[in-house]
């Protein structure tokens, strides 16, 4: 085994450990010797891309596919730094270059998804209902949304096959709701994905936290919530759109918690037909309130995609496809992937 490849092994070690400063050094080692190295381009990338700075890795990334012009993994990882810089037009465009390469010449190993965490719904029930009576106490309107609301007015409680809980705020509370949430032990994870809207927090029990801020566009006055980045224009963010929110209060053994009044209108908003159990669901890509086939929902949209081609996994490929609305019926692209999902088993 030469000294490359030994190094490279160590960097992945340390890279799964989470040790991503020995992990650099490993990678850039093996990058002195082999400026090509698609395996060690790849792992600085995506520490880079943990640590907010791949914006600086774009370049090497444009000369490293010089090399691996059939890497449909490099072409989807530049995507990704693309996104974290901003420039969302050109993270499209990789995204979709890269399942363009992958259905052409697929990679020779496929991934397999991370087992779940084990979810324990008493622990996350029983923060979520803490929680939302410390916002109530400190006046922040808050309420369950998404997952955690569906959970608890169709199941009763929470979902067990979900993997965090979340609050909607008043955008307009959003930093007083988060200072809030770091007196009482959370912390921001991941930087919340580049995102400014939801923010995502961890918890020491290990309970994670999407909050996310409804807002009234000043245009139409609809409410509207979504995945929205700072420093680009509004309109290329992912924007969902609700019937006008109304809260009541609500009796909980861990106090009183504010909770929609009409909790029904917000489900159908967002899932359609939500008393029909669907765990392939992807609140992400699926939503029935999207507002556009914005920028970033198409980035979402696409890197999801690739990565469920990368991981075989066609059943919940196909499903979600028959799901999405705002394809154009003539993206050849699209019906690629359509015809590989059905043609492969599941």
């Amino acid at each position: 085994m030469s000294i490359i490849h030994t190094e490279l092994i160590k960097g992945i070690e340390l890279y799964q450990k989470n040790q991503y400063q020995l992990a650099q050094a490993k990678f850039k080692y093996v990058l002195s010797k082999d400026h090509s190295s698609l395996i060690a381009h790849r792992y600085l990338t995506e520490i880079a891309l943990i640590e907010g700075t791949a914006k600086n890795h774009i370049a090497p990334l444009i000369a490293c596919m010089a090399a691996h012009p059939a890497s449909s993994e490099l072409s989807y990882t530049l995507g990704m730094c693309y996104q974290q810089a901003r420039e969302l037009p050109l993270a499209v465009a990789q995204y979709r270059h890269a399942l363009e390469m992958f259905l052409d010449t697929p990679p020779i190993h496929s991934y397999k998804q991370q087992p779940k965490v084990e979810f324990d719904t008493k622990i996350h029930e029983a923060l979520l209902w803490k929680t939302l009576a410390l916002l109530r106490q400190e006046n922040i309107k808050s309420f369950a949304t998404a997952g955690s609301l569906l959970g608890i007015i169709r199941e009763g409680a929470i979902l067990p096959f979900d993997k965090d809980i979340d609050i909607g705020v008043d955008w307009g509370q959003m930093e007083q709701a988060i200072t809030l949430l770091k007196s009482q032990g959370w912390h921001e994870h991941m930087r919340s994905y580049d995102l400014i809207n939801p923010r995502c927090f961890a918890h020491p029990d290990g309970v994670t936290l999407d909050i996310c801020g409804f807002g009234v566009d000043t245009a139409n006055q609809q409410t509207i919530c979504g995945l929205w980045m700072s420093d680009i224009p509004f309109e290329w963010n992912r924007i969902t759109q609700y019937p006008t929110l109304n809260l009541v209060e609500k009796t909980t053994p861990f106090g009183n918690v504010w909770h929609l009044a009409q909790p029904e209108l917000i489900l159908s908003a967002l899932y359609g037909d939500w008393q029909t159990p669907d765990p392939l669901f992807d609140t992400i890509l699926c939503a029935k309130n999207i507002r556009s086939f914005s920028l970033l929902t198409q980035c979402f949209v696409y890197s999801r995609l690739y990565k469920l081609c990368l991981m075989s996994e066609w059943g919940k490929l196909k499903h979600i496809l028959n799901q999405l609305t705002f394809f154009d019926n003539n993206d050849e692209l699209i019906k690629k992937l359509t015809d590989k999902a059905e043609s492969m088993p599941t």
